[in-house]
């Protein structure tokens, strides 16, 4: 799908829903998108270049249908209600699922870490979230990531992998694909079909991760850099979920500066089934 127009980001797309029903819009000219939002000419004629693209957005999700992937709008029951409500206005417009998605509306556990972290303790934890009938939510990237779905799987249990490129690159991968045949992984994307790795895309990624969990294991982080140490300490600070640090045997000194900045400690994973998933509200704007 080819467009002339810049699609809405994040935060310009809950500021226009902020505004107006966007079915509002779909039948008015440019001079009626200026009345009715209140916005510059040019910016009018943005929004009505990008509602007239809806035919061959139709077509396009036809496709992605036909090849098991669904794509799923922010402002559709069908959308995880934890990413709206924790994630605000930095929530994604829409999400391309692969797989089972159910999995979404069950209780999570997130499971992260550094790429060379040891995998013991992040198994484990997976392995007692199967016990307590939880999904597994992560990334694909190497090390704690790719081995907290595999876990999951081999486990039994329901995985949720939310890559930082787009679906079908991130479906290549022969276990991805057969995790997601077999019913057991659920592919959850806020990226195009064919985006590539981006460093951007792995903080919008990570997120995702936390807001769609009730408790997120941090199995091992360096201190004070890295993706996990960012996506740890964000999540703390605007609430995106419950977060918990390894401290016992072998934890890294960057899970003890997670604890002193509110992360909750974890020497026993059978225990992080016990923490309380309530969270503070999100410190950026409500979505209305």
């Amino acid at each position: 799908m080819t467009l002339d127009a810049k699609p809405l980001p994040a935060g310009e797309f809950w500021k226009l829903v902020g505004q107006v029903d966007p079915a509002d819009l779909l039948d008015i000219d440019v001079v009626g998108i200026v009345e009715l939002v209140g916005c510059e000419h040019d910016e009018a004629v943005r929004y009505r270049t990008l509602l007239d693209a809806t035919t061959a957005f139709t077509f396009e999700q036809e496709r992605l249908l036909e090849g098991g992937i669904a794509l799923i709008s922010a402002l559709d029951a069908r959308f995880p209600t934890l990413l709206r409500q924790r994630l605000g206005a930095a929530c994604p417009p829409f999400l391309l699922l692969a797989g089972p998605s159910e999995s979404l509306a069950q209780p999570g556990l997130g499971v992260v870490g550094s790429r060379d972290a040891a995998p013991d303790v992040a198994r484990d934890a997976v392995r007692a979230a199967v016990r307590h009938e939880w999904s597994v939510v992560s990334g694909l990237a190497r090390g704690v990531d790719q081995v907290a779905m595999a876990a999951a799987i081999e486990s039994g249990g329901q995985a949720i992998g939310v890559p930082a490129d787009g679906i079908l690159l991130a479906s290549r991968n022969a276990g991805v694909r057969r995790g997601v045949h077999d019913g057991q992984l659920c592919l959850a994307s806020p990226f195009a079909p064919s985006a590539p790795f981006r460093a951007g895309n792995a903080i919008g990624r990570n997120k995702i991760i936390y807001a769609l969990s009730q408790i997120v294991f941090v199995a091992a982080s360096e201190s004070g850099s890295g993706g996990t140490w960012s996506g740890a300490t964000e999540a703390i600070e605007r609430g995106y979920a419950h977060v918990a640090a390894w401290t016992g045997l072998g934890a890294t000194a960057g899970n003890a500066a997670l604890v002193a900045r509110g992360a909750s400690p974890i020497t026993d994973v059978s225990t992080l089934f016990d923490l309380d998933p309530t969270i503070p509200p999100p410190s950026q704007d409500s979505l209305f």
